[in-house]
């Protein structure tokens, strides 16, 4: 497990060019929220990357060594009219993301907090995937 340094949010680049070699998709997007997907101009087929939060389950020497898991929802965006596409390209994604190693940590795929859906001709699959890393305060 890797320290954090200077950027809570460093993960994000990294999942971005991890996304960005599945097979097939136009575009990788970086969105706020799932309330958002559907009033962009879709690229399709698409992913949006959504910062989910995290946990802190474990803390150490006072609250000065820290345990951070950061979720990341990752929505396959599809026309409906090429819906036959979708399970292979989350098979794709899957594939691609799950078990690499970055510079934080491994990513691994856990339970999608939102279920797939479809809306103004185009279907949204989501799946979820966790980076845990450490984190330290300053002694003082």
């Amino acid at each position: 497990m890797l320290e954090l340094k200077d950027d809570y949010l460093a993960a994000e680049p990294i999942l971005v060019t991890t996304l960005e070699q599945v097979a097939d998709i136009r575009k990788v997007y970086r969105s706020e929220d799932l309330a958002t997907l559907d009033e962009r101009s879709q690229i399709c087929p698409a992913l949006h990357l959504i910062y989910w939060g995290d946990s802190i389950p474990l803390q150490s020497q006072g609250g000065v060594v820290g345990h951070v898991t950061q979720t990341w929802i990752v929505v396959l965006a599809i026309d409906l009219r090429k819906k036959d596409k979708a399970g292979g390209l989350l098979a794709d994604l899957i594939k691609t993301m799950s078990g690499v190693h970055t510079e934080l940590g491994s990513i691994k795929r856990v339970n999608a907090p939102a279920k797939p859906s479809f809306r103004g001709g185009f279907g949204y699959y989501p799946l979820a995937f966790e980076l845990t890393f450490r984190t330290k305060g300053a002694r003082k």
